[in-house]
């Protein structure tokens, strides 16, 4: 039996699963701030299903990943895989990054579980290349690579990589503080959606989640043409990734800001990335929103 969990900062999700499917009556939810670590976690919920022998664990963390080790990003949890195998006596344990965790989901995802947003349809084809760009607390990609139904996902940090050339000369144009974005995450995340905002309205007690529920007001116009302003700014990168990964089956959106964008301000962000372009492997490549919550767990179940 392998236990499947997805461990965001502020909560959890854990489950049972056999042959990658998952048991969706031993899936339970935990908040992470009633435990001192995620063995403590996982001990109460392996206690509270002690019918059920784990013999290994697929994990899906909300930080980085190295040698067996991760970090969470907004909480001082410190997950070291070597030691949850000694304390669960597990033949084998894995941590995933959360984003790699959804590359792996994306080939199973049905209709009902994402929604396309622009493009053409994707190639009816086994083997093709995907990406996944999850746009949240943090900002990271998973690059989702499929031959003959076998799927790898490598692993990244992309939103530490400095800020590409284009977006800071379009940042100067509108007379924002490029030095303020040194890197892709701190445009493209919770944070910098909320800077930029401010920046650009000059409310310094507005936040990003505030801006877009105020999206399309006709009393916040300022507000508005802002979020488009952000928007068409992650078609610009959208569309370098396009080029950079090559993803004939699709980009997709994922974590909260990328999905309120989507909803709210897609059509400033389709436009740049629609744009001509005689290298990409289609005139109109398709973008689509993961909205299945549960994508990191069956994730972790296919890996």
């Amino acid at each position: 039996m392998r236990l499947v969990a997805d461990i965001g900062g502020t909560n959890a999700r854990v489950a049972l699963c056999a042959g990658g499917v998952i048991d969706d009556a031993t899936v339970q939810r935990f908040s992470n701030a009633d435990y001192n670590g995620l063995s403590d976690l996982l001990r109460a919920y392996c206690e509270a299903n002690a019918d059920s022998v784990v013999h290994e664990m697929v994990i899906a963390v909300a930080g980085p990943v190295h040698a067996g080790r991760a970090t969470l990003t907004n909480r001082e949890w410190t997950i070291n895989a070597a030691e949850l195998v000694k304390a669960f006596t597990c033949e084998r344990v894995v941590l995933l990054n959360d984003l790699t965790a959804l590359g792996y989901a994306i080939p199973t995802l049905t209709t009902e579980q994402v929604t396309r947003i622009c493009g053409q349809d994707v190639p009816d084809a086994p083997n093709g290349q995907a990406l996944v760009v999850g746009i949240g607390t943090g900002f990271n990609i998973s690059q989702v690579i499929t031959k003959d139904r076998c799927t790898a996902c490598p692993p990244a940090e992309a939103g530490h990589v400095s800020m590409p050339s284009a977006i800071v000369s379009k940042l100067e144009d509108h007379e924002i503080r490029a030095n303020d974005f040194p890197t892709v995450e701190t445009l493209f995340s919770g944070r910098g959606l909320t800077a930029f905002c401010r920046q650009l309205t000059g409310e310094t007690s507005l936040t990003g989640e505030a801006a877009i529920s105020l999206y399309g007001d006709p009393e916040q116009q300022q507000l508005t043409q802002a979020i488009d302003t952000y928007a068409a700014l992650l078609g610009l990168l959208l569309r370098d990734f396009s080029l950079s990964y090559m993803p004939s089956h699709g980009t997709f959106l994922a974590g909260s800001v990328g999905r309120a964008i989507a909803a709210s301000a897609s059509a400033p962000l389709i436009k740049v990335f629609h744009e001509p372009c005689q290298f990409r492997l289609q005139d109109k490549p398709p973008i689509f929103v993961a909205k299945e919550d549960s994508a990191a767990l069956m994730g972790c179940a296919q890996f």
